[in-house]
């Protein structure tokens, strides 16, 4: 239901191209020290071309545009959404404008809320929804330029390149987040900009391979956004997240996080 992680976001050119599966075994143990020190300026190259400090900076974020939810491939019916970020760990997301379309789910850590309006219903989030929310923190792109790339025990170094299109070839940088959790960002080697983030994660049908697409960098309050963020796994789009506007340091009121009384009190 959420557009996604803006923590989420639409930032990319759309590649035609595909990184491998296997790539992810080719991973080199241990990575060259000169590998390293690539992909840390790699990184540091991406984080200036987004905002610098200013990327770096932000405590909040509200982001306004349509979503679209994908059925094996084929597009739904765009909703719009406003998605607001209070980091490092809370987020809620309105999809839809009349109240018995709207859908809203509210992340704070573990634990949270969820709003259908198709049913009216309002109810906790359970534990898995809470856990999966933490965990789709640590893959969200700017959970991992802002800071993610640098915590303990996480690793990351110059993977290689990528061929995008014919004669275009673009830098890929590995982070890896734990032991089984491997990110593969790739950069636009002209812009520095991201094109996308791959990642592999178990599933109920085995382990699923997710892309993260970006799209029209736009300019918002000196820091740089894709407005088009598409959503792909195993090679099949998911969703898609288009932005009109984004908001950064907004004051978010603390009211938007709370749960309300009953389904009745949803504005």
């Amino acid at each position: 239901m959420k557009p996604k992680k803006l923590m989420i976001p639409a930032l990319m050119l759309l590649l035609c191209a595909l990184i491998s599966a296997h790539s992810f075994a080719q991973k080199p143990e241990p990575p060259d020290p000169k590998n390293i020190e690539k992909g840390r300026q790699l990184i540091q190259a991406v984080i200036e071309a987004r905002g610098g400090a200013r990327y770096l900076e932000f405590k909040t974020l509200i982001g306004a545009g349509q979503y679209t939810l994908f059925e094996k491939g084929i597009s739904g019916v765009p909703q719009p959404f406003l998605d607001y970020i209070a980091y490092p760990d809370r987020e809620r997301t309105d999809i839809g404008k009349r109240k018995k379309d709207r859908n809203i789910q509210v992340n704070t850590g573990k634990t949270g809320w969820v709003y259908d309006g198709q049913g009216e219903t309002l109810r906790e989030l359970d534990e898995k929804q809470g856990s999966t929310f933490l965990e789709g923190l640590e893959y969200d792109i700017d959970h991992v330029l802002r800071g993610g790339w640098k915590q303990s025990g996480v690793k990351a170094w110059f993977y290689g390149r990528e061929e995008t299109r014919p004669g275009e070839r673009a830098d890929v940088v590995a982070v890896e987040l734990q032991k089984d959790r491997l990110v593969l960002l790739v950069i636009d080697p002209s812009s520095h900009l991201p094109l996308k983030l791959v990642y592999e994660k178990p599933d109920d049908k085995g382990v699923s391979r997710n892309e993260v697409r970006f799209n029209q960098y736009v300019i918002y309050d000196g820091v740089k956004f894709p407005n088009i963020v598409d959503f792909y796994r195993d090679g099949i789009q998911t969703s898609r997240v288009n932005y009109n506007n984004v908001q950064i340091n907004a004051q978010i009121p603390e009211s938007l996080f709370v749960k309300p009384a009953s389904a009745k009190a949803i504005k």
